[in-house]
């Protein structure tokens, strides 16, 4: 769904995927649902990021989840400055039952 958006939205919606910096757009943008819906998929690729630095214990498996969880990344980064409300690959789905 693209609607049209401020860059200023997009941007704050972009600081979602930006590791800790989503408790900007999280606490403090309460009334826009572009962002807030981004922040949510933030929460969850912040948990992931988390996880899946454990896994570099494992030599293979660590570099394979790291390369899945750019490609997720990336595929947020660039709805987000598009202006799309498109749930990313596997996190997506996570994000929409949250209840933040």
């Amino acid at each position: 769904m693209e609607v049209n958006l401020t860059i200023k939205q997009k941007l704050l919606a972009l600081l979602s995927y930006l590791s800790i910096l989503l408790f900007f757009p999280l606490n403090f943008i309460k009334g826009d649902e572009f962002v807030h819906y981004h922040a949510k998929q933030g929460v969850v690729m912040f948990v992931l990021a988390i996880l899946i630095a454990f896994t570099f214990w494992i030599p293979v498996a660590g570099w394979v989840f790291l390369l899945a969880y750019l490609v997720i990344w990336f595929t947020g980064v660039l709805n987000a400055l598009t202006g799309k409300s498109e749930p990313v690959p596997v996190v997506g789905k996570i994000a929409e039952r949250l209840s933040i």
